[in-house]
């Protein structure tokens, strides 16, 4: 048996809906038990002298049998499935009701299990009604034809008329209790099946929320160093002009002692160190002071980047600590950054990651927009609507076509694959867009006119629950 249901679970694909194992099972189960309870009152019949009874239980049966051997040859479950209700409905019940006194017959309640089963093997849909309707309309049929005075004869020995309808009612019962039963077994079977998936399931998403969590981390690690890269490449000018400067003035003032060491010092000498001291300080400073000023703008930027801790800030100085870190790349590329941000925009956000959104949007630009252009310039504009900000990021860049503007947000997504581009910057952008700050970021291109990026988020964030997404606004 169990080499059969498994014949059978691999070619009923496709001709049955829903759980195929778990409705063969049903159908091969109800041949089975019908079948027997057909031979059974066959042998009821011939007990109590109702001959039409033997025929017709014994045939039902033996039709059945040949149902399910069509059903495993060919394998069609739903052809199997109507031919069962077909072979129950009009051969055993009506058969048997009509013969055994219409609708005053003790088997008529037998039609009762025609839609029963119809909707345990089919599911409840149209099929389903149709055997409603049917086992309505049989139904129908014998009371008319009662109420017309054609009546259905009485074929069997009226003295067991009370064993007959105890006997029949009893199989009634039984067959819609191990109905219920079978029904309940598989709806079981289905449930531990269904909680088991959902386990795998949950897992699954468990493990991909890791993953993602990691590649977000990645990304960071990369930005930022992307981010040491250049700014370690910009301290090289500063701190070698106040190095060799000092080493320098070092020269003069041992130069200076000698002189005072051996007695022969001139005013003309003196008067010189002194002016090229005065030139050599200013130098050294304002080196200094520019080494500061790198070094001090990303501080801030790793540690905003490397957290995401919630507080006040302004707009204004957050995205130009970003810009001051990237600029030598854009030095270095020949292409030029310009920021227009107006001062006073206050938001109560998550400022690492705003900028690391900022910081991967010009770097995608830097990477991508300027292949074979000469004059490339990033602009970076802000404005504020309605408690929102819009920021603006574009370029006179090669601009996208359609089809790769459809896909830009989308994960492992790049046009450099193997040279350098991971595919993951946009699409972690979005995400920090969308789960971190609220907002949205949208996408403009077309090719040759440069590409337009948009990024609107409420300047007081949506607070996040533990998964990371936006619940509710904090009170005011």
């Amino acid at each position: 048996m169990s080499g059969f249901f498994k014949k059978l679970g691999t070619r009923l694909r496709g001709t049955a809906g829903g759980n195929y194992n778990d409705k063969l099972g049903l159908l091969v189960r109800f041949h089975w038990i019908v079948a027997f309870f057909s031979l059974l009152y066959s042998l009821v019949s011939w007990t109590i002298d109702f001959e039409p009874g033997v025929y017709i239980m014994a045939v039902n049966a033996g039709l059945l049998l040949l149902n399910l051997l069509c059903l495993r040859i060919w394998a069609h479950f739903r052809a199997a499935a109507h031919g069962f209700l077909l072979t129950n409905c009009f051969v055993a019940v009506l058969g048997s009701t009509w013969f055994s006194g219409g609708l005053f017959s003790p088997v008529i309640p037998w039609f009762g299990l025609v839609p029963v089963a119809a909707t345990l093997l089919l599911g409840f849909n149209r099929g389903t009604f149709v055997w409603l309707c049917l086992a309505l309309a049989c139904v129908v049929g014998v009371a008319w034809s009662s109420h017309t005075g054609w009546s259905a004869p009485v074929m069997f020995d009226t003295q067991y008329a009370a064993f007959f309808s105890f006997i029949s009612v009893s199989g009634n019962l039984l067959l819609l209790f191990f109905l219920t039963q079978i029904f309940e077994s598989v709806k079981n079977g289905a449930l531990v099946e269904s909680d088991l998936r959902n386990r795998d399931l949950n897992e699954a998403i468990q493990r991909l929320s890791e993953i993602r969590t990691q590649l977000v981390q990645q990304e960071k690690l990369a930005s930022l160093g992307s981010l040491v890269a250049g700014v370690a490449h910009e301290l090289n000018t500063p701190i070698g002009n106040a190095l060799t400067t000092a080493s320098t003035l070092q020269d003069a003032s041992a130069e200076l002692k000698h002189s005072i060491e051996r007695g022969d010092l001139r005013k003309s000498v003196l008067l010189e160190f002194l002016e090229n001291n005065v030139a050599m300080n200013e130098l050294i400073t304002r080196s200094c002071e520019r080494a500061a000023t790198l070094i001090s703008s990303f501080k801030r930027v790793a540690v905003d980047q490397t957290s995401e801790q919630r507080r006040d800030f302004e707009l204004r100085p957050l995205l130009e600590d970003n810009v001051n870190t990237l600029k030598p790349s854009f030095k270095k590329a020949q292409v030029r950054l310009d920021v227009d941000i107006p001062a006073g925009i206050q938001c109560d956000s998550y400022p690492g990651p705003l900028g690391q959104v900022l910081v991967n949007l010009l770097q995608n630009a830097l990477t991508h927009a300027f292949s074979g252009i000469d004059q490339g310039v990033v602009r970076v504009s802000a404005t504020v609507q309605s408690q929102w900000v819009e920021i603006v990021v574009t370029d006179n860049g090669a601009g996208m076509d359609a089809r790769i503007l459809a896909r830009i947000f989308d994960p492992f997504f790049t046009t450099r694959l193997g040279q350098g581009g991971s595919g993951l910057g946009l699409s972690v952008s979005q995400n920090i867009m969308v789960a971190v700050l609220g907002g949205k970021i949208a996408a403009a291109a077309l090719p040759g006119a440069g590409s337009t990026f948009t990024l609107s988020f409420p300047m007081r964030a949506p607070v996040r629950n533990d998964g990371g997404s936006p619940m509710a606004f904090p009170p005011r």
